[in-house]
């Protein structure tokens, strides 16, 4: 079996967080693209701290190579679909549920169960008339889409996609 990548943790609500890959850890100061520890010397690890790095660097990053564990079937369904939503693009809650066939809040329910914000990039995902949650703050949801230079008026916390 492939290993995984199982979590990200964003610590404190700092920009320092943990990507876990099967029990081990790398820790990451983002938005400095340093690297502070790492219990962990794979491919896998050395793959994915690079992407990090780049990403939080602001290069455009895909993570599609990474595999993730879900917690349920639903929520694999609606985190695969969030997957597909393109570097420095956003997706309504509602757009995403009607193409699921399913309502928006059961969307946002699996959005919160995301165990890997960034790989599976969950804070693409905006309400219709504003920025919308995100489990690890709306300032740092904010942070992100700016940093994929997404520029809509949701970013202000008013008006529609």
């Amino acid at each position: 079996m492939p290993r995984r990548i199982t979590e990200i943790v964003f610590v404190d609500w700092n920009p320092n967080f943990y990507a876990a890959l099967s029990g081990k850890v790398i820790e990451f100061s983002a938005f400095t693209s340093k690297k502070l520890e790492s219990s962990y010397e794979s491919d896998l690890a050395e793959k994915l701290e690079k992407k990090l790095e780049r990403y939080f660097s602001g290069k455009r990053v895909s993570f599609d190579e990474f595999k993730v564990s879900y917690p349920s079937e639903f929520s694999k369904r609606v985190l695969e679909e969030v997957r597909k939503i393109e570097y420095g693009k956003v997706c309504s809650y509602s757009d995403l549920a009607e193409k699921l066939g399913t309502s928006p809040r059961a969307v946002g329910v699996a959005l919160k169960m995301n165990r890997v914000p960034v790989i599976v990039p969950c804070h693409r995902v905006v309400a219709k008339n504003g920025l919308g949650g995100y489990s690890h703050g709306v300032n740092l949801k904010l942070k992100l889409l700016k940093l994929e230079g997404v520029e809509c008026a949701c970013l202000s916390g008013r008006g529609s996609l």
